[in-house]
């Protein structure tokens, strides 16, 4: 025998306790009755409440979630995106040249974790300016290097001379 789990509201709770049968019974007279074609007054108002709450419960069955494709809202924080990613391309120019004024090349983990950001991530951010880490070894230790020759396009990206964010 399939189970059906249906809410009933406050009035037909007790109109069900009221009769001194179970649920269960009540519910399967009143689906035998209205299949069957048996329908007295009584009956038809259980039968229409029961088709109601039948009708909810399919359609909240059937509902199902979903996030909308395309909406003015993620086209927003799209936009927020690319201010934050000015940001970041504009502090990590400011720690680079700062590095490059102590008279050292700075690895990109050391400038990514500066800004909170992994490195794989900083490079994401300043691919479309131009600027490009170099694989190196400085004082025995290898890694991939900022070096003095990106200092024209740093100094060009302080300045707002980059188009890919403007």
């Amino acid at each position: 025998m399939g189970f059906l789990g249906v809410r009933l509201d406050q009035d037909l709770e007790e109109k069900i306790r009221a009769t001194g049968r179970p649920k269960s019974e009540v519910v399967r007279a009143a689906l035998r009755a209205y299949f069957e074609g048996d329908r007295s007054p009584n009956q038809e108002v259980l039968i229409r409440e029961i088709e109601r709450l039948l009708d909810e419960k399919i359609l909240a069955l059937n509902t199902v979630k979903q996030p909308p494709l395309n909406t003015i809202k993620q086209k927003q924080k799209a936009l927020n995106n690319v201010k934050q990613g000015d940001e970041i391309i504009r502090k990590a120019a400011q720690a680079i040249l700062a590095c490059f004024d102590e008279g050292r090349e700075p690895l990109v983990g050391e400038i990514a974790e500066k800004l909170g950001l992994s490195s794989g991530s900083l490079g994401m951010y300043l691919k479309p300016t131009g600027i490009k880490t170099t694989p190196t070894g400085r004082s025995g230790i290898k890694g991939r290097y900022f070096t003095f020759d990106l200092r024209d396009k740093l100094e060009d990206v302080l300045h707002g001379g980059w188009g890919v964010y403007k």
